[in-house]
């Protein structure tokens, strides 16, 4: 299972916070990474929030067997993309291809084969006070955790706030088919970034990834994702996303006042 990772600083805003350009990047890149979309982008704008700072688009189109995803932040000119598929990907091919629709100045990008810790960045450790978030991997084999479409739909609905997170959308699932073998895939965005699953049915084997703007307790949260997920671990990665970023983000005060000045207005006893 191969994962491209990018993260990227110093962007342009007016490129981050326009929702066609993002649709027609989730759409276009695929295609021309002869990848295929099982579903037309999903495209959610996500202003005035938890943190009103951290403002932009979340954005995701499923893949046969993965996804492809867009997290721009576009006041802090920041933006987060994972590409994940079965098939395997040019990584110098889709950053170049995601440059030419977001340039960025600072771009950090890898390629990671899940089944292969080696391949996982050994020299960005994580730094909480530093960096964006983490990105939590489990590649599950012997997979026995919800399978059906509604009981990973439960699941899905109701996780974000077992384990601490804010959803901003109801989980989509959908059902494809890799080489033969069906695949369910769901995917949930959350205001800190998205958790998704791939259950490939005829390996009885499933990929979960949790990728988060917000530190949480590794051990608590996966021992509780690991009981309703009933699998053998086959891996577990714990990376960190967005190294420096909280050097390299805008850090101005965004200009949200105007948009809850009517807060001051309520009538109050």
């Amino acid at each position: 299972m191969n994962h491209f990772v990018m993260d990227a600083f110093q962007g342009y805003r007016s490129r981050l916070d326009d929702l066609l350009l993002v649709y027609e990047a989730l759409e276009e890149i695929p295609q021309k990474l002869g990848l295929k979309a099982v579903m037309p982008p999903f495209i959610l704008p996500y202003y005035n929030g938890v943190v009103p700072e951290d403002c932009g688009i979340s954005a995701f189109v499923f893949l046969a067997g993965g996804h492809f995803t867009i997290h721009t932040f576009s006041f802090r000119e920041a933006y987060f993309v994972d590409l994940l598929s079965p098939e395997a990907v040019d990584g110098n091919l889709v950053e170049k291809l995601v440059k030419e629709a977001f340039p960025a100045e600072r771009v950090i990008s890898y390629c990671l084969e899940r089944e292969g810790r080696e391949t996982y960045p050994a020299k960005i450790e994580i730094n909480e006070a530093l960096d964006f978030g983490p990105h939590l991997f489990l590649g599950l084999k012997n997979y026995s955790g919800p399978k059906s479409m509604d009981e990973l739909f439960d699941f899905f609905d109701i996780m974000p706030f077992d384990i601490g997170m804010t959803p901003i959308m109801r989980p989509i699932a959908v059902k494809n088919s890799v080489s033969g073998g069906k695949v369910i895939s769901i995917l949930t965005m959350i205001a800190e970034s998205h958790i998704s699953l791939h259950y490939f049915e005829e390996s009885q084997s499933a990929y979960f990834d949790l990728f988060s703007c917000k530190f949480f307790d590794y051990d608590k949260v996966g021992a509780r994702l690991k009981k309703v997920l009933k699998s053998e671990v086959a891996n577990e990665n714990l990376i960190s996303r967005g190294s420096k970023y909280q050097c390299f983000k805008n850090s101005a005060t965004a200009p949200f006042i105007d948009t809850r000045a009517w807060l001051k207005n309520v009538y109050q006893k």
